[in-house]
């Protein structure tokens, strides 16, 4: 029996990513207006706690849409932030989740 796929999703002030295993499936900038642009002006750029709710969103919706587990979403780093640690379920946390759904 196949497993589901663990969904997970990266962001940062230049935007976020969504995973399944190691390829991306899903990708957004910061830019207010359009997210498949780069913001280039300060007015432009999304807060970095609306690109996390976005990113959080987004990552929920394709684990639902693909029959996969949310895995939570992570801050990575870019040139003017530090990394912050992962913050992904435990294996124990979705085991549980599943036999209870």
């Amino acid at each position: 029996m196949n497993r589901p796929a663990l969904v997970h999703g990266e962001y940062s002030g230049n935007g976020y990513e969504v995973w399944i295993g190691g390829r991306v499936v899903y990708s957004a900038g910061n830019h207010v207006h359009d997210s498949t642009q780069p913001a280039l002006s300060e007015k432009d750029r999304l807060s970095l706690s609306t690109i996390r709710k976005f990113c959080n969103q987004t990552t929920r919706e394709i684990a639902s849409e693909r029959g996969g587990i949310f895995a939570g979403v992570e801050r990575v780093k870019n040139n003017s932030e530090p990394c912050l640690p992962f913050q992904m379920r435990q294996p124990d946390e979705i085991a549980k989740e599943q036999s209870q759904g």
